[in-house]
């Protein structure tokens, strides 16, 4: 079992970066806009659309580990990218090979721990052991955020995106170390096991849990776009500055906002975490529409912290009670076309929602699409608690 220890600080690693959601800040001070930076977001997940299942049957077909290692000899070509940083070409092309990298590692990473783990007759720990895994991403999440951020803003944006490449590189030996194991490879052909793997994302008890995610995930993404810039001019006139010298300031919140809620998201158990999981789809969006209507930094962090916490406990059912409905040989595939399907509405969105921060400003832009988000949540409370509650519930 020495492989696992390697394989949580694999998986933790893959999570840290220097730069974090400050690049928002980074993009608008090399000229861009709002709309341009929700363009290059949007098609990148259409390229996340697109990448999703290829990337998914490599996991599939040819070994789990090899999709995730390519994944990794993508990403610090895509974050070197960022040091050119010039124009909206530049972003896109950094956006989209960001995404054919996360691509290759998404969907076959996770599978990759759950093959071992069976292989090792550990199945049935798996829940815990990735409770544990999330975790210390989430210590190494934080820690480089943090220092990203006064990286950033003593040093310049340039030493962090360097960093953060560097990093990246030392994943390609770690993940080379770890041991494939009980890794066995679909009989079918790669387009039947590609339409056997749709057939079963179709089904009733999978087709609805996504639909429920994505209300979630959609409504935790219009929180956190351009929350830096957002909260940056807030906190910047409270402290009689400018937006660049709170960046040491939004490193911190970013972790306080996102990586320790996300912890005790995690950690919590019983029936706090349960109710924690019932209350996302309409506290989130809640806590958006609040961030607007009470302009306060420490309020705007404290619902930004609620907001994750919420989040982070349903995302985690979720994933454990997807990997229980869906079958071993269709894993990856078949959490490769769940992310396609994400990533094809949240492209749509982000474009959306960029172009209308440009035009309405982004404090109305948050109200009215937390408003929109808040009555899809309330339909999802009454659908789970009633007519759907047979797809919609979570096991124990």
């Amino acid at each position: 079992m020495e492989w696992l220890g390697r394989f949580k600080l694999l998986f933790a690693l893959t999570y840290a970066g220097f730069l974090g959601n400050i690049a928002v800040i980074y993009y608008l001070s090399r000229g861009l806009s709002y709309g341009e930076i929700g363009l290059a977001t949007a098609v990148a997940g259409l390229g996340f659309f697109l990448f999703e299942v290829p990337t998914g049957v490599i996991g599939d077909k040819v070994s789990r580990k090899t999709s995730v290692l390519i994944g990794f000899i993508i990403m610090p070509f895509s974050t070197s990218l960022l040091l050119f940083l010039r124009s909206f070409w530049v972003l896109l092309l950094h956006e989209l090979l960001g995404t054919l990298g996360a691509s290759f590692v998404s969907g076959s990473i996770q599978a990759w721990l759950f093959d071992n783990l069976r292989a090792e007759g550990m199945e049935g720990q798996f829940r815990e052991i990735w409770r544990s895994i999330q975790k210390l991403a989430l210590i190494v999440s934080s820690a480089t955020t943090v220092a990203g951020g006064f990286i950033s803003q003593f040093f310049g944006f340039e030493v962090a995106i360097a960093l953060t490449a560097v990093l990246q590189v030392f994943l390609i030996p770690l993940a080379f170390s770890i041991p494939e194991m009980g890794f066995s490879k679909p009989e079918l052909s790669y387009t039947l096991h590609l339409l056997s793997s749709w057939r079963e994302l179709r089904k009733p008890e999978i087709a609805w849990l996504i639909a429920y995610l994505l209300s979630v995930t959609l409504a935790l993404g219009q929180f956190r776009k351009f929350f830096e810039p957002y909260l940056g001019d807030i906190l910047a006139a409270y402290l009689g500055t400018t937006i660049m010298g709170t960046l040491g300031i939004l490193g911190l919140v970013e972790v306080l906002v996102r990586t320790v809620p996300r912890y005790m998201g995690i950690a919590l158990r019983g029936r706090a975490g349960r109710l924690l999981h019932e209350l996302a789809p309409v506290g989130i969006p809640l806590a958006t529409v609040l961030s607007v209507l009470y302009p306060n930094p420490l309020i705007i962090v404290l619902l930004g912290v609620a907001a994750s916490l919420l989040a982070s406990a349903f995302t985690f059912n979720f994933s454990v009670e997807f990997q229980r409905r869906i079958s071993s040989e269709k894993r990856a595939t078949v959490i490769s076309l769940r992310n396609m399907v994400l990533a094809f509405a949240t492209s749509a969105f982000y474009a959306v929602y960029g172009f209308a921060t440009d035009s309405l400003g982004l404090s109305r832009a948050r109200l009215l699409f937390a408003l929109g988000f808040l009555v899809v949540g309330g339909l999802f409370k009454f659908l789970s608690a009633g007519p759907l509650r047979g797809y919609l519930g979570f096991g124990e």
